[in-house]
């Protein structure tokens, strides 16, 4: 019975140690909390690193819907720390539907494991979306155990425009 409890304990120290990763690690929608078709929005995004190693986030991707638009040089980053050691990341808008947010000085990350911060972009909603997901990526440093990256998305709720409205007609003639 005690060597079954050695070889339990030990099984559990090692489970504990091989879990060096990303997984816990999440994008999600800090504002708004709804969308209407044909706006645009300051969207701010919260990011955290929930590795439980030193694996460091480098990078941040959020791709919008088909039909959305990314204003560019709308971005923008929320620095952790005030301090010159830490840089913010370089910020850059492809052509695509993809606001990346990248770190670029070659060093480990910018978002240390278990912290939190936030990220914003200017939006503008497609005219005739409802109900669709943003995707999302976090890419990390590579330190430890993969998996190095983790991905999924944020569900929005877009307001339908109704019939007869204003925002219907205005979005007409756009």
């Amino acid at each position: 019975m005690r060597n079954l409890l050695i070889v339990v304990l030990v099984l559990s120290v090692a489970v504990v140690a091989g879990a060096r990763n990303m997984e816990g690690s999440y994008v999600e929608l800090v504002s708004p909390s709804a969308f209407s078709p044909g706006e645009t929005y300051t969207c701010v995004f919260g990011v955290y690193n929930g590795s439980v190693d030193v694996e460091w986030v480098t990078d941040v991707l959020i791709t919008v819907p088909d039909g959305w638009v990314i204003d560019e040089g709308s971005m923008a980053y929320v620095p952790i720390v005030d301090s010159p050691i830490r840089p913010s990341w370089d910020m850059m808008v492809p052509d695509g539907p993809t606001a990346m947010w990248l770190d670029n000085d070659g060093g480990y990350g910018e978002l240390y494991d278990d912290e939190y911060t936030t990220v914003s972009v200017d939006i503008t909603v497609a005219d005739q979306l409802y109900g669709i997901p943003i995707y999302w990526c976090i890419k990390g440093d590579i330190y430890g155990d993969p998996p190095h990256e983790v991905c999924g998305c944020v569900d929005v709720q877009v307001t339908p425009v109704e019939e007869g409205s204003w925002a219907s007609i205005k979005a007409m003639y756009r």
